[in-house]
């Protein structure tokens, strides 16, 4: 019988554009990630299981929600509605623990906007994912191929990303062996995935030195580009209810994927788009 856990644990996995409990659970990295077995995973979201609180924060991010964001807190509730059944949620819990109403989030347009990037989605799986860190030239190719449908030899494809000839053959033959490359013919090659929007693993399940590989190669990726565009904005905010906010920059971000070509053309480029919240000062 559902819960309201399995229930709005099922919503948000269909939102985050898992088609299925095991597509959701096996594109995430399985037990190995989540820390919980495909069975014990079926389980709860059948609503005959409730995850530990110990897992909960996995399930945020393999669900692509923010901590403390509307989401997350909406599946919170939901976890806690069910632990301690609905007379009890109201009447002991609620008063203490009810999300603040300003937490708002994203809205009916962005919801729309996130509903059609999840629908045309592939998601590279953990393991897959090493590949692509495996150096910085691998993950240099991998960010140029996966928006090209087209064949390219190795020669154009190390002059093209300014890198040496003899890592970028040893990249891409490491992304074939991952499955993010196929050699079309010796020293050729096209990627696969090319055609769909591509979702890479939440940083925040990939431990510490994935975490440092993907912030290196960034700062050596920015270091030798040009700076096309720059916005700040400095702003006094309460801190739970700016959560709210993060939901709406992720998409902001994600969004730019719209303008993704597949083909070389005179002005096509690699562009970085990067959404950053700092906590300056408490005041």
């Amino acid at each position: 019988m559902p819960t309201p856990f399995s229930e709005t644990l099922v919503k948000f996995r269909e939102a985050a554009g898992f088609a299925s409990a095991y597509a959701f659970f096996h594109d995430n990295g399985g037990q190995k990630v989540l820390g919980l077995t495909y069975r014990r995973y079926l389980l709860i979201e059948q609503g005959r299981n409730l995850p530990l609180l110990d897992k909960l924060r996995k399930l945020f991010y393999a669900l692509r929600l923010v901590p403390q964001g509307p989401g997350a807190n909406e599946l919170m509730v939901a976890w806690l509605r069910s632990m301690a059944g609905e007379t009890d949620y109201r009447d002991l819990v609620q008063p203490v623990v009810a999300p603040r109403a300003e937490t708002k989030g994203v809205s009916p347009l962005h919801k729309a906007v996130e509903q059609r990037i999840a629908s045309d989605k592939y998601v590279i799986k953990p393991d897959q994912f090493q590949a692509v860190l495996s150096s910085f030239e691998a993950y240099v190719c991998f960010h140029a191929m996966v928006s090209e449908t087209g064949p390219w030899k190795v020669e154009d494809l190390a002059r093209a990303v300014e890198a040496e000839l003899p890592k970028v053959k040893e990249a891409m033959a490491r992304l074939a062996a991952a499955k993010l490359m196929k050699q079309v013919r010796p020293g050729v090659y096209k990627c696969p995935v090319a055609s769909a929007t591509i979702e890479t693993p939440q940083m925040n399940l990939l431990g510490r030195e994935a975490i440092e590989k993907i912030r290196d190669y960034t700062r050596r990726l920015v270091g030798s580009g040009r700076s096309e565009w720059y916005s700040t904005c400095m702003v006094r905010a309460d801190g739970p209810a700016f959560k709210g906010y993060t939901p709406v920059l992720n998409l902001a971000v994600h969004t730019a994927g719209a303008y993704e070509i597949k083909r070389k053309t005179p002005g096509s480029a690699i562009f970085l788009v990067e959404g950053r919240i700092t906590r300056l000062r408490d005041f």
